[in-house]
């Protein structure tokens, strides 16, 4: 929007304002056509009126160049292309960097691991186990697999896994693909159209002023009218333009000309205060609705927790089966147990992530993961680690095994080598017959089969992402052996008996401070929900500790009402209303109940679509007569950012689109 219509709409719009100028207007009327001489009171609050709106406009300017800033700082980088061009009377294919915004339906992109994806594009070749980053479209905090498979006729195209989106990031493997859509055609553009759609929810303070301003405007009208008549009536006569300013003067008194830049410059130092604190305020009106707030809706990943993948248990064996913590001083060089030392070997030897030009690890979230706790154990001795055991053959992950397997070669012992399992724990175990006991094995009995279940599922209910580990040593091959195959089935080297070395359980962890957070805002009495397109079961893990569902109410809950403390997308599909809210009868009786019930005991809402998020919104408005912020930073957060009285947006992890929706 042009700037200087910005600053006009400041300054001569809203009612109050117009209400002002009314009276500016009359005052110079009067001074024009009866001759007064009193032109300071018309000139001092047309002064007021326009350094009010000059000073909210500059201080909505300054959020507005500061948002550029953060948009500078993430510019997608030039893509590889590769175009068709004209050599000698012959087409050629040849690779080409461009902008993004140059690119064109139909064009064959080349995507590498940490790449920003330009456009939606179908994939045509991508190498084994590549995975993208969907966060900021659905929420989901785990990698997502790509193929070139194509997808059956039910399959959404969202849903599809052939298909990479627009402004979401490659994590591993390479890609190629065909551009089918750009821009505001693309499945972020068409969020983004439907958010332009809604009209944006008034603030508090808006509303309040509105309010204020009819009553002072009935009261001044009515206050100059009787001033006017009772001045006709008066048994002292006096000329006209005498009754006028009577009359005029009863009316401006009425005014109260001090309200609109006291609140701006109220609101302004606010607004300073919360850029110390690293908030930036684009909409000024909206500080004041954060104290109002009763209702707190809050996208996960990203927000309530880290959006990082990290190593938070193992599961070892030494005489027994235990659990371990990833901080606790047993997860930490030197390391005494020689169980823990080889799990940590072999999150260290199989693994694809690699240092980029920085040094800093880069991959899938998960590998990087392992990979950053492991080398918590061998500190500096990572590197020599390695090198003493380089790689010699892979198998690759893919979605069939659910298993990724790699051999190296023991430089300390020739025609030695060492095999390392990693992936699913059901899929891993069935491959395994002894279970590793410090430096010994010991079998792996039904008893201690059982057992690791039981810690893996102990696990899986917390909310963590687990993956097993197994190795077996192979001896008497020849230095130049060369390993082959790429299923159990077609391996020239054994793939059974491998034994059992231990778990590694992976989450994304709540911020620091989050917990904290929360609980200011129960004492304030301001509830707060987790709306999250992530799974069930690790949403309602992380609002359990994060404090937002707690454990002992939950237990006194009647069965009727503790259904609906978490419901998901697929509860929530038959009861969405027509429309973009719940008024004029857009809704069933049976719907209203159900939102009813929902809005007054949900506590976690998962697998939650974009639309889910913003009637969810809605419903607090609407239903529960509150007034609602929300917090997000994905694509998906964006409608219901905008639908929120107060929209709050993660600055630098956030989507452009997130952002552009968000009042803070």
């Amino acid at each position: 929007e042009d700037i200087f219509l910005m600053l006009l709409k400041q300054v001569f719009g809203g009612l109050f304002n117009i209400m002002l100028w009314i009276c500016v207007a009359c005052e110079l009327t009067l001074a024009v056509i009866f001759e007064k001489d009193d032109t300071v009171t018309p000139l001092i609050l047309s002064m007021v009126i326009v350094a009010s709106g000059t000073l909210q406009w500059w201080t909505e300017l300054q959020a507005e160049s500061m948002m550029e800033s953060l948009q500078n700082m993430q510019r997608t980088e030039l893509v590889c292309v590769h175009r068709n061009i004209f050599q000698g009377g012959r087409k050629v294919a040849q690779e080409q960097w461009i902008e993004p915004g140059d690119l064109v339906p139909g064009e064959l992109v080349v995507l590498e691991a940490g790449d920003k994806i330009p456009a939606d594009i179908r994939i045509v070749f991508c190498t084994e186990g590549a995975e993208v980053d969907n966060a900021a479209l659905t929420g989901e905090s785990l990698p997502e697999a790509r193929t070139v498979e194509v997808e059956g006729d039910g399959v959404a195209v969202h849903e599809a896994h052939n298909v990479c989106f627009f402004g979401t990031t490659v994590l591993k493997g390479r890609m190629k693909g065909i551009v089918f859509a750009t821009g505001d055609d693309t499945f972020l553009g068409q969020i983004n159209e439907t958010m332009t759609q809604c009209a944006r929810t008034r603030s508090t303070l808006e509303t309040q002023i509105e309010h204020f301003v009819h009553v002072i405007a009935y009261v001044a009208m009515a206050v100059g009218v009787l001033s006017l008549v009772a001045n006709l009536m008066s048994p002292v006569q006096r000329p006209i333009d005498l009754i006028l300013e009577n009359a005029a003067t009863a009316f401006f008194a009425q005014v109260p000309e001090g309200l609109l830049p006291t609140v701006t410059i109220s609101l302004m130092i606010a607004s300073t205060r919360m850029v110390r604190r690293k908030v930036l305020v684009r909409k000024i009106d909206a500080i004041e609705t954060l104290g109002c707030v009763s209702v707190l809706c809050s996208d996960k990943t990203g927000t309530l927790t880290s959006g990082c993948m990290t190593a938070t248990d193992i599961v070892t064996h030494a005489d027994g089966f235990a659990t371990c913590r990833c901080t606790e001083n047993e997860w930490a060089a030197p390391v005494q147990n020689a169980s823990v030392l080889s799990l940590a070997q072999c999150g260290i030897l199989n693994n694809s992530s690699k240092p980029n030009r920085e040094g800093v690890m880069a991959g899938s979230p998960t590998e990087v993961a392992i990979m950053e706790a492991c080398t918590r154990v061998f500190g500096d001795d990572r590197m020599q680690y390695q090198e003493q055991n380089p790689q010699v053959f892979e198998i690759p992950f893919n979605s069939e095994t659910k298993w990724m397997l790699t051999i190296h070669a023991d430089d300390l012992q020739p025609g030695a080598f060492r095999m390392v399992l990693k992936g699913a724990p059901e899929r891993v175990l069935a491959m395994c017959t002894c279970v590793l006991n410090e430096s010994s094995t010991v079998e792996l009995s039904d008893q201690r089969r059982g057992e690791i279940n039981t810690h893996l599922h102990k696990l899986m209910s917390g909310g963590r992402r687990v993956l097993c580990f197994a190795e077996m040593r192979l001896d008497g091959y020849a230095d130049d052996f060369v390993f082959e195959g790429s299923s159990p089935e077609k391996c020239n080297f054994p793939m059974a008996g491998f034994t059992w070395v231990g778990l590694i359980g992976l989450e994304d962890p709540p911020k620091e401070g989050v917990k904290d957070a929360i609980a200011v805002l129960d004492d304030a009495s301001c509830k707060t929900v987790m709306v999250t397109g992530d799974h069930p079961t690790t949403a309602e893990a992380i609002a359990t500790r994060i404090g937002i569902l707690k454990e002992d109410e939950l237990a006194n809950l009647p069965e009727e009402i503790r259904e609906y403390t978490v419901v998901t997308g697929h509860q929530l599909a038959a009861y969405v209303p027509e429309g973009d809210g719940f008024e004029n009868g857009a809704c069933s009786e049976e719907q209203m109940e159900f939102w009813r019930k929902t809005v007054q005991h949900a506590r976690v809402f998962a697998r939650v679509s974009p639309v889910h998020k913003r009637v969810i919104v809605r419903a607090y408005q609407q239903i529960g007569g509150a007034i609602v912020a929300m917090t997000g930073d994905g694509v998906n957060d964006a409608p219901a950012l905008k639908a929120a009285e107060v929209g709050v947006a993660m600055g630098i992890r956030g989507t452009e689109v997130a952002k552009e929706a968000a009042d803070i």
